[in-house]
């Protein structure tokens, strides 16, 4: 049987609380839901075949957004989403990250707040530029941003990717697109801007953490990233494999020892070249939960005419940059559902299966699993 996420969470769990019993309580939220994910703690249904007879019970996922196992039809929904919002421009893909010596604040207790300002920072520094006359010209432009926190080792990497359309609307309203297919601003002039911005809302809304930061980190080159991805359709779909799910899949997971886990990494810096990491188990729990985020961060965010508050903006701009306009039922129409949705079938004939029962969950709680749980895990 091939090794999984969760296996390897569930084996080194209370070895984990021993030598580290501090979790927080979004993590401790989240180790509950995923090692009861599609168990019996969950409740589930019955479903039967009426033409072979066949039963089989079905637990119920966790739907928590770091649980290895969920978040498949989330996926395919907000990739069908965002591809029916698309423009008939150009687009790019904008990476921000944050200098090393700035990712101790995500492991303060405002966490919280210092995610808010990455995004804030990161998305003023694309809009004032995208806004230069020089470059778009754009007074109203439009991206979306997604939260990443890790790197293929699963070690703490915060940064933000940009999925950028090369058109807006001007200051008369009037529809611009970019010059150039494969040139949408200057990297070092939102490097800039992008440092500037972080720095000026630390001071404002952080000062005492502001004095502990070394001054060199603000003369430094920051790391913002820029490319041409043509109509975004590829990175829409790149970026929505982590959109719902986690850091790590089980698919690169290759063993699960009493005492290691061995799982696949690619190595960018070397031409994407695929290597293996072995460590303790304790030590890929604990990389596995640096990338639970804090109670109601959203890691996906909107701007501009591609927030959904904005639809007549984007269809305006769709329909003047070349995208039919749908009308009546034709956009009302719902993307069909993905292969794992839906109905069950019956493992023997194929045929649809019937619900005829179902098994509440063993926990009574209204909202959220109890934190006690997770020590029951353990024990």
């Amino acid at each position: 049987m091939a090794a999984t996420v969760i296996e390897a969470l569930r084996r080194f769990l209370p070895e984990l609380l021993t030598e580290n019993p501090s979790l927080n309580t979004e993590q401790r939220r989240a180790l509950w839901a995923i090692t009861h994910c599609r168990t019996a703690t969950m409740g589930g249904h019955l479903h039967a075949c009426e033409p072979c007879g066949t039963r089989e019970f079905r637990f119920h996922s966790c739907n928590h957004r770091s649980c290895p196992q969920c978040g498949r039809q989330a996926t395919f929904e907000w990739v069908q989403r965002e591809l029916a919002r698309r423009v008939g421009a150009p687009y790019f893909m904008v990476t921000f990250t944050l200098p090393e010596e700035l990712r101790g604040l995500f492991f303060t207790a405002a966490a919280k707040q210092i995610y808010g300002l990455f995004f804030d920072a990161a998305s003023h520094a694309l809009r004032d530029t995208l806004t230069a006359r020089r470059w778009l010209g754009a007074a109203t432009s439009g991206f979306t941003l997604v939260l990443h926190t890790w790197n293929q080792r699963l070690l703490f990497h915060p940064h933000l990717h940009a999925i950028v359309p090369g058109a807006g609307l001007d200051a008369d309203n009037n529809v611009v697109t970019v010059r150039n297919s494969n040139f949408l601003v200057p990297q070092r002039v939102l490097r800039k801007q992008f440092r500037a911005r972080f720095r000026e809302r630390l001071k404002r809304e952080q000062p005492d953490r502001l004095k502990q930061i070394p001054p060199r980190v603000w003369h430094r080159d920051w790391g913002v990233h820029l490319q041409p991805v043509g109509n975004g359709r590829n990175i829409i779909k790149y970026l929505g494999a982590y959109v719902c799910r986690t850091a790590i899949g089980d698919s690169r997971i290759r063993s699960v020892t009493d005492t290691h886990v061995t799982f696949t990494w690619r190595d960018r810096a070397h031409g994407g070249v695929v290597k293996t990491d072995t460590v303790t188990g304790v030590e890929f729990v604990g990389r596995y939960l640096r990338h639970v985020l804090p109670g109601g961060l959203k890691a996906v965010r909107h701007y501009g005419f591609c927030h959904p508050a904005a639809k007549a903006k984007r269809e305006r701009l769709a329909f003047h940059t070349g995208v039919p306009l749908l009308v009546g039922a034709a956009a009302q129409s719902t993307p069909a559902p993905s292969p794992s949705a839906g109905v069950p079938t019956c493992p023997c004939c194929g045929q649809p299966m019937k619900c005829i029962g179902r098994l509440p969950p063993d926990w009574r709680r209204a909202r959220g699993p109890p934190l006690t749980g997770i020590i029951a895990t353990a024990a």
